[in-house]
């Protein structure tokens, strides 16, 4: 009998097609539904889901600590894995690794991915994470500058003040830089702190124009030290910075220098005689205009400023006439500082029971404006001005009228006047 082989390799072949096309299949179902690829997709989203959370609670932690918080001004950088990453991602989201940290920044209080790998995008757009191109980040607040720089990374201008190097920004009464009109703050490492005035060039020019008390014009500018040229700031950052306190006295171990700090104590009994270690954190006063103006410009040898970046001077005429304007145009009026000075005779909200007396400087929120203290009344301020053979003071003392001798007034007095009444304050020169 007769065995017929072919039906057996009929059977074969069609064996071996249908198990190529089951394995097509099977490869084809793992290409779509990759069980390691999958895996990896669902870990990646678990990160992404923990780092939003933490994130969002790092915001909340923002705004419990300032209520002025701005969302806008809550950025960090990638962290390249090394460090302990503070002022990068790593800040904020400590769950983050290193390979992560190197794809992601914090834009505007939102997780926001700088990576360039396709299918993780494909992956954040299904979840609603954005994706963007790396930003410049800049200084942000708290922290000191290496060189002079701004708080976000972009162009200095009055609205976007540049911190020197040296200094950090602070939120202290307004927030960087969104409250540029409102008076930012910067410190130096030792703790004195200088106030932005922004000058845009039309609400508020760089110029003299008060003539209370007596005119500008029959005034001329005191000598400032080599190589200061004032509108050179003015061009180049749209603005100046000036003490955001009147004088206090550091003796400093005996290199006796002044601080821009909120003063602890006062005396209307002269010391000039007795200038020792009990009278740190006094406010200077029984200072006559020739110490004032060598005080102020050693101050920033004294903190051991940079010297290419910064200087310090006595606050000029012109300074303290454009302070004026920026004050006047927030709405507090310079040519009757009753409502925001101690005077004899101020009046609601500043009229304390302790009006009318010397007092510390930074004494009350009530006398400040654009959150500068005592520009108005408390002590007069030698400024870098002459008046004939005088030199000018500025402001008008404690035991002044208001509205005769208001924040604008002008004075004057011989250079080795020296009271319990006068001061000075400093400013601040960028290069």
């Amino acid at each position: 009998m007769k065995i017929k082989k072919g039906i057996s390799l009929i059977v074969l072949v069609i064996t071996i097609i249908v198990i190529i096309i089951l394995a097509g299949a099977v490869i084809l179902s793992l290409a779509n539904n990759n069980p390691i690829e999958s895996a990896n997709e669902a870990t990646f989203k678990s990160n992404i889901s923990e780092y939003n959370s933490e994130l969002a609670l790092a915001v909340s932690d923002e705004y419990l600590k300032n209520r002025s918080f701005n969302t806008s001004t809550f950025n960090a950088s990638v962290w390249d894995g090394t460090g302990d990453g503070n002022g990068t991602i790593k800040e904020y989201i400590t769950s983050i690794t290193p390979e992560d940290g190197a794809k992601f920044e914090i834009q505007n209080s939102k997780l926001v991915y700088v990576g360039t790998n396709q299918i993780e995008k494909d992956y954040l757009t299904e979840i609603g994470i954005a994706n963007g191109s790396q930003i410049v980040i800049g200084l942000g607040v708290n922290v000191i500058a290496t060189e002079n720089t701004t708080v976000n990374g972009e162009a200095a201008t009055c609205q976007n003040p540049i911190v020197p190097k040296g200094f950090k920004a602070i939120n202290d009464g307004t927030v960087w830089p969104t409250d540029w009109n409102e008076g930012l703050v910067i410190e130096d490492s030792s703790g004195n702190q200088f106030v932005w005035v922004p000058v845009d060039g039309e609400n508020v020019p760089y110029t003299k124009w008060c003539t209370t008390g007596f005119t500008y014009a029959d005034t001329t500018d005191d000598t400032l030290p080599s190589g200061i040229i004032e509108i050179d700031q003015i061009n180049s950052y749209g603005g100046f910075y000036i003490a955001r306190y009147e004088a206090m006295f550091d003796y400093n171990g005996g290199s006796i220098r002044v601080a821009s700090k909120k003063s602890t104590n006062l005396t209307t009994i002269d010391w000039v005689a007795t200038r020792d270690n009990a009278h740190t954190g006094y406010v200077w006063n029984f200072v006559n205009y020739t110490e004032s103006k060598s005080y102020a410009e050693n101050m920033a040898q004294s903190y051991g400023y940079d010297s290419a970046s910064v200087t310090t001077n006595l606050i000029t005429g012109t300074q303290w006439d454009t302070a004026m304007e920026w004050i006047n145009d927030s709405g507090k009026s310079v040519t009757d500082s009753t409502t925001w000075g101690n005077y004899i005779n101020s009046v609601s909200p500043a009229n304390l029971p302790e009006m009318g007396f010397l007092q510390i400087s930074g004494f009350s929120e009530y006398w400040k404006a654009n959150n500068i203290y005592d520009l108005a009344g408390n002590t007069r301020e030698w400024i870098h001005e002459i008046y004939m053979t005088q030199f000018v003071n500025r402001g008008g003392g404690c035991g002044n009228d208001g509205v005769i001798n208001p924040a604008a007034y002008r004075s004057s007095r011989v250079e080795s006047t020296s009271n319990n009444y006068l001061t000075f304050r400093i400013a601040l020169y960028i290069k």
